[in-house]
């Protein structure tokens, strides 16, 4: 069974091209005490990205690395905390709404980065159905 994290904290959110050319997701960035969580939300109706946050990463990382979980967490921290810095237009940001991730894999770095020791990722799930209504609207703006 897949490790369950919960928490209110502030959430930003943003459409995320998972396969190209029209795999989308909502992609989600927060943070959970030292760690960051990257995570996709499931939105009723909408068609499914393919695979997994962590097969993008894949993806998108060279190959050969000799610890996967350092590479491909850092990539996804990346994705995720520039969304903090430079919030994606059309994006949402939401605070104290509760929320619970089912952590598929979690990267613990070998150092530190973008503020955080390491990376959960997986897929988020909010209990006010209202903002998972409004996150499932980016995918369509």
């Amino acid at each position: 069974m897949a490790k369950r994290i919960t928490g209110a904290d502030r959430v930003i959110m943003g459409r995320f091209t998972a396969q190209w050319p029209d795999g989308r997701c909502v992609l989600v960035y927060a943070k959970h005490e030292s760690m960051a969580v990257v995570a996709s939300v499931a939105v009723p109706g909408a068609p499914a990205a393919e695979g997994s946050l962590w097969e993008v990463a894949g993806r998108h990382c060279p190959g050969g690395g000799a610890n996967e979980a350092d590479t491909y967490g850092r990539w996804l921290l990346c994705a995720g905390w520039s969304m903090s810095v430079m919030p994606p237009a059309g994006g949402l940001v939401v605070s104290g709404e509760p929320w619970s991730v089912d952590v598929l894999k979690t990267a613990v770095l070998k150092e530190p980065a973008y503020g955080s020791e390491g990376v959960y990722v997986g897929r988020m799930a909010f209990t006010n159905e209202g903002v998972l209504e409004r996150a499932g609207e980016l995918l369509y703006r």
